[in-house]
């Protein structure tokens, strides 16, 4: 009955840890091409997409490094009025 207990509590530890973990970086990621897209319209009608690209690899040293690309475009309404936006940043 004691060892059930100890495995019980154990348990409720770790899954206590893991839950204060920071979020997973894109480091953490195995080597690929990652991409995520979101879309949203605001209250007043603005409309805004959002595009992130992620490549993890490796640098000429073995070290792991990822290049992030996002993409911004909000469309408020109303004709010709679209602007977009982008960024790159290079992580190690």
């Amino acid at each position: 009955m004691r060892y059930l207990l100890s495995v019980a509590t154990l348990g409720v530890v770790m899954a206590g840890f893991t839950a204060c973990t920071p979020e997973r970086t894109v480091l953490n990621a195995p080597p690929g091409k990652y991409e995520t897209k979101t879309s949203s319209t605001e209250t007043n009608g603005t409309s805004v997409d959002r595009k992130t690209t992620a490549t993890v690899g490796y640098d000429s040293y073995g070290n792991k490094e990822a290049v992030v690309k996002n993409q911004t475009t909000v469309d408020p309404p109303g004709l010709f009025n679209k602007s977009t936006s982008s960024s790159t940043e290079v992580v190690r």
